[in-house]
């Protein structure tokens, strides 16, 4: 791709790029995801990138499924009710390594017991279904325990933990990521409203939710500043609603009255 382009051929390459964005999102519903706060991308590499996107999609059009446990060449491995103890770690590592080596990638976000993790790879990961896709030079398939067994109780949590380490620093605005987009509104104008923020304590007192929504009682102490001299103090128990879309998102938060 010519790098020198002069500013009207930018600007056409820049269209150019869109209209091909919106025609894969239509045809093969893929997602483009635009960071505000990220610089942007040169229309060049962005060109590049496409073309890239364009070229896997149709070497791997009429691919079949395989087994992860036929594509990785069916190697020996012992079941895990023939490993004792002591050596359950050392054969998690064998076999994680070895699933790496075939650019298989498999984590748990989560803590899992060793043992537990290995009968996961070995029962369950072994015998998904995947596609047989030419693979290029550094790719890697990735897999957590956490997409076969899900844990809403530590996603919520973190949920909760996350907004509130992002959303009293005025310096991260991950928060939003955390939150639902129906009620982002709210969010800024309550956080715009303060110069700063000083958070002293936050703890999670306890939660409850079903299929589909959660509530989390929590404690909370935070200074919110307005000027030098003039500071509002946010103390005791306050709450958050949350409801899960693609993953659990906020979709709202009482704090507790000012002090």
């Amino acid at each position: 791709m010519e790098e020198n382009l002069n500013e009207e051929e930018r600007e056409k390459l820049k269209l150019e790029n869109e209209i091909r964005k919106i025609k894969l999102s239509l045809e093969k519903g893929a997602q483009f995801m635009n960071d505000p706060d990220a610089p942007e991308l040169p229309p060049e590499l962005e060109n590049e990138f496409l073309n890239y996107i364009e070229q896997f999609d149709k070497m791997n059009e009429d691919t079949q499924t395989v087994i992860i446990y036929d594509k990785i060449g069916r190697p020996e491995f012992k079941k895990v009710t023939e490993i004792d103890d002591e050596l359950m770690e050392y054969e998690l590592d064998k076999l994680l390594d070895l699933l790496m080596e075939k650019s298989i990638c498999v984590e748990a976000i989560y803590e899992v017991d060793d043992r537990e993790f290995y009968r996961f790879i070995t029962e369950e990961l072994f015998l998904h279904e995947t596609y047989d896709i030419f693979m290029m030079p550094g790719m890697i398939t990735h897999f957590t325990y956490e997409e076969f067994h899900p844990n809403a109780d530590e996603d919520i949590k973190r949920n909760a933990q996350d907004f509130v380490e992002s959303y009293f620093n005025k310096e991260n605005d991950y928060y939003k990521s955390t939150v639902s987009s129906t009620h982002t509104t709210w969010f800024e104008d309550f956080r715009n409203a303060y110069d700063d923020f000083k958070l002293n304590h936050f703890e999670i007192l306890d939660f409850k939710h079903d299929e589909m929504t959660a509530v989390v009682n929590f404690e909370i102490d935070f200074l919110a500043i307005l000027d030098e001299r003039q500071t509002h103090q946010y103390k005791g128990k306050g709450r958050m609603s949350m409801m899960l879309k693609e993953y659990w998102l906020i979709d709202k938060v009482e704090f507790p009255e000012v002090r």
